[in-house]
């Protein structure tokens, strides 16, 4: 089974131990939650693939590596809103928007296969031969509609929602990504509606003050991007794991 594949097996798992174990509280209120995040994530090394017909480019550059820089700006950052009907309030239904980046190093040192202006290609260079710019540094912009479970602990008069929450989410949805290139000295940039992307996560939320806490979370997002270039388009897969922090309120 593949990484993505035991995330979601995970994220499903935690989920129904959440229902299960706060199927005794169906008498509870439910009610709105807002948060807002800063984080680090780490995108995995990934295959990106270069299409210029026009000029006679087929190619796939292996397992380039990328950063995100999540604490440079335009920062990391992601929010969302959700609602727990008060008759299941263990379970919610939310819209998350997640400002994640990537960026490639042109000084790192790749392999090449393909066609490059019609002549085949096989060996390695730098990235940046040929490729002196791709990153999506305006974020790949994730729009997400999640499925929330909850579990409320340590509740009483003062902590009606718990003085602990421990909660996992399952989402999917658009993405709108601004990518920048530069391939061969021809740049191009813009913003674009991107393909579907998802993610897996768990977490905990700590009470602060009345409805206000402070949480930490994990997530695991995956989306297989498809970009314009000049006279053409890129491809990669961004398998990206994050870990963030932030606070959040329930009213």
């Amino acid at each position: 089974m593949r990484l993505s594949g035991k995330l979601i097996f995970l994220a499903i798992l935690i989920l129904g131990v959440a229902l299960c174990g706060t199927a005794q509280n169906l008498d509870d209120d439910g009610g709105w939650v807002i948060a807002g995040y800063l984080g680090g994530a780490h995108t995995g090394a990934s295959d990106l693939t270069i299409s210029q017909p026009t000029l006679g480019n087929d190619l796939t550059f292996e397992r380039v590596r990328f950063s995100s820089r999540s604490f440079d700006p335009p920062l990391y950052y992601g929010f969302r809103g959700g609602y727990f009907p008060g008759r299941i309030p263990f379970l919610g239904f939310e819209a998350e928007f997640i400002h994640l980046k990537v960026f490639s190093d042109p000084q790192q040192q790749v392999r090449v296969t393909g066609r490059h202006r019609n002549n085949p290609i096989s060996g390695e260079l730098p990235l940046g031969d040929i490729v002196q710019q791709y990153s999506i540094s305006h974020g790949v912009n994730l729009l997400l509609f999640n499925v929330a479970a909850r579990h409320r602990m340590m509740r009483d008069v003062d902590a009606p929602d718990g003085r602990v929450i421990v909660a996992a989410r399952v989402g999917v949805g658009p993405t709108l990504p601004h990518t920048e290139s530069r391939i061969e000295g021809a740049g191009q940039e813009q913003y674009e509606i991107g393909r579907i992307g998802w993610q897996a996560a768990g977490g905990a939320e700590f009470k602060l003050w009345r409805g206000w806490y402070v949480f930490g979370e994990y997530k695991f997002t995956r989306t297989r991007q498809q970009g314009k270039v000049s006279a053409g388009i890129a491809e990669s897969l961004l398998r990206t794991h994050h870990g963030v922090f932030g606070f959040s309120y329930h009213f």
